[in-house]
């Protein structure tokens, strides 16, 4: 039977001449020769006024143009579609990535969840009118209903929210 190595670690445990107080006060160790340690003293605080309280909003709007053309998707024109809505309001789909991203850009109120896919909070009726999919969302769509979080129009579009 194999004897464990010898152990190299110190015995850590107090004797009778070790002493210390808990005071917070740390003194520097004279045997070392490295300066002592010094806490940072805390920044200095400003009246409550100061304090944010603004709600930080993406830099750029959607719907607004970028200063490079958008790229063009293979075999579409780059999207510039109107947007119809079941009670006759219209919206215009240009820069967005997608039709939630839109449709919330020009303050027209959307229920949204997840904007990924999964759970089909922003789901809708597409009445007329046809949209792609970049990549498939995971949520069950039935006949005639799109997920606005993850589509793009390839025409004109008529929805019922």
């Amino acid at each position: 039977m194999s004897q464990p190595p010898e152990s190299n670690h110190q015995d850590l445990s107090s004797s009778a001449n070790d002493s210390f107080e808990l005071d917070g006060n740390i003194e520097p160790d004279s045997g070392t020769g490295l300066p002592p340690f010094e806490l940072e003293p805390p920044p200095a605080t400003s009246d409550s006024s100061a304090q944010q309280v603004e709600l930080y909003l993406p830099e750029r709007d959607p719907e607004q143009p970028e200063q490079t053309p958008q790229l063009e998707l293979e075999g579409m024109a780059p999207p510039v579609f109107a947007i119809t809505f079941n009670d006759g309001h219209q919206a215009r789909f240009q820069y967005a990535a997608n039709l939630l991203e839109s449709l919330e850009a020009q303050q027209i109120d959307v229920h949204f969840q997840c904007r990924e896919g999964y759970c089909g909070s922003c789901r809708a009726q597409l009445l007329s009118g046809e949209v792609h999919y970049a990549n498939d969302p995971l949520a069950w769509l039935n006949e005639g209903e799109i997920l606005l979080c993850c589509c793009i129009p390839r025409s004109d579009v008529k929805i019922k929210l």
